[in-house]
């Protein structure tokens, strides 16, 4: 297959700024790909199973214009920042998941190690929460987007990134260890969590969210998630094709073929749904 084209690369995300392997830079490409490049994971519900080598994902998310997975957009742009001259290791991170308040128990969040001049850079271009844009130090430091507070909190030999919002309290994103896991350890958890064949929760989960000016909008199913400027977030029902397609349409803005791909899975997966049976209070209302 042919080498991708990282000067196509960097016109699909629309950065025309200097390419030395700084900081200054770093932080400058993490914020054209994120505004430019949406997260989706919408290969799995329509039984696709990605390939997440980089040349793979160029031809998907450069050449198609499609978004992409963690193991799919970390991928490529740590193969950009390879090619740029940056010191780049592939690490797996275990997400943290609110409602079962534990963390995943396999690294199938992929981050990056980006080292520049002997210090540790936390770098994340594609999940699907809110996360910091811009790379995040290994030592603590805090460091505020659009009023929301980000750090990387050492536990040992673990790092826990995290963020906190309105309410003061530090919460968990994702855990990690500086040990690298490389293209055999993700190609197991592509077989695990997006063969068709293995019936994964996520083939059938609709899941997808870009960053905006001034934070994320996020859609699972039929939830839509916004984080917004000053450190606040809110949720809401999607419950008419309407509502889904307007919700895609956020997401996917400057994409409309995604937008109707989105739109078509959660018609699929939600829209097709018969209407829950009514709680005891609802049917004594």
């Amino acid at each position: 297959m042919t080498p991708p084209d990282w000067s196509a690369y960097l016109a699909r995300i629309g950065y025309e700024g200097p390419l030395e392997p700084t900081l200054d830079v770093l932080r400058g490409l993490c914020r054209a790909h994120v505004l430019a490049v949406p997260f989706e994971l919408l290969d799995g519900p329509d039984g696709i199973k990605p390939a997440i080598d980089a040349a793979s994902v160029f031809e998907k998310v450069v050449v198609r214009r499609q978004g992409g997975a963690c193991m799919e957009v970390n991928n490529l742009f740590a193969g950009l920042l390879g090619h740029l001259g940056y010191e780049v290791t592939t690490l797996a991170s275990r997400p943290w998941l609110p409602q079962e308040r534990a963390y995943t128990e396999t690294g199938d969040h992929m981050v990056l190690l980006v080292r520049i001049d002997g210090t540790e850079w936390l770098v994340d271009v594609a999940y699907s929460q809110l996360t910091a844009v811009e790379p995040l130090e290994l030592d603590g430091t805090v460091r505020t987007e659009n009023g929301w507070a980000f750090r990387v909190h050492r536990e040992d030999e673990e790092f826990v990134a995290q963020r906190k919002g309105l309410s003061g309290r530090w919460a968990p994103i994702h855990r990690f260890t500086r040990d690298r896991r490389g293209a055999e350890h993700f190609d197991e958890i592509v077989e695990l969590y997006l063969n068709p064949a293995n019936d994964s929760p996520i083939l059938h989960t609709l899941m997808c969210s870009r960053v905006t000016g001034t934070g994320k909008v996020t859609v699972v199913n039929d939830l839509l998630i916004e984080t917004a400027e000053g450190g606040a977030e809110s949720s809401s029902r999607i419950e008419t094709p309407q509502a889904a397609r307007a919700a895609m349409a956020a997401v996917f803005a400057g994409h409309p073929q995604l937008v109707e791909r989105g739109t078509r899975i959660w018609q699929r997966l939600v829209g097709d749904r018969p209407p829950a049976a009514p709680t005891l209070e609802e049917s004594t209302a």
